[in-house]
């Protein structure tokens, strides 16, 4: 029997040590074909952690509506309610919530029954509004369907969605 020549043993011998190589970086290496000293993963390789979000932080005036009133607030809604807002100061006469479905919310701006009305919605492109009135003599209102990020512009107050969500928003709103 012919014994192999010492070439064909060292080339076989450096070919099992380049596939033991191989095995050894996929298990605990770094990834560059090298194992780490000591044969686990190295802490700093570690794949990050999926953030989680952050707890929105609850509203400034919690539930209470009354806050609303000079039309400077934050509160969180629920349920179908009337805002009463101080109509001299803003124009603005109540803001009736009268939907929460999703990521929208729908409510009514109560205007006044001078006729006059300074109305827009803005940040959402996917916000409707609608104006029913005023005529002079008798109020009117406008609907809107809004969404997280909305500014509404109603005469003298700014409302915006701060957040809605599964049956609760938050609005912020502010004097103009």
């Amino acid at each position: 029997m012919a014994r192999p020549r010492a070439g064909s043993r060292l080339r076989a011998a450096a070919g099992l040590a380049a596939a033991a190589a191989l095995g050894l970086a996929g298990c605990g290496g770094d990834g560059s074909g090298a194992a780490s000293a000591s044969g686990s993963p190295s802490a700093a390789k570690a794949a990050p952690a999926t953030p989680t979000a952050s707890p929105t932080p609850p509203p400034a005036d919690g539930t209470n509506l009354r806050a609303c009133k000079d039309g400077a607030c934050e509160v969180k809604v629920t349920r179908r309610v009337t805002i009463p807002m101080d109509e001299e100061k803003l124009e603005v006469s109540t803001i009736k919530v009268t939907s929460l479905k999703g990521d929208a919310i729908s409510f009514e701006v109560g205007l006044p029954s001078s006729g006059a009305f300074d109305f827009n919605c803005e940040g959402d492109p996917r916000c409707q509004t609608m104006v029913v009135g005023p005529a002079y003599g008798s109020s009117g209102n406008a609907k809107i369907t809004a969404h997280p990020g909305a500014r509404v512009k109603a005469n003298g107050v700014v409302i915006a969605v701060v957040s809605a969500s599964e049956g609760t928003a938050v609005l912020r709103m502010k004097p103009r």
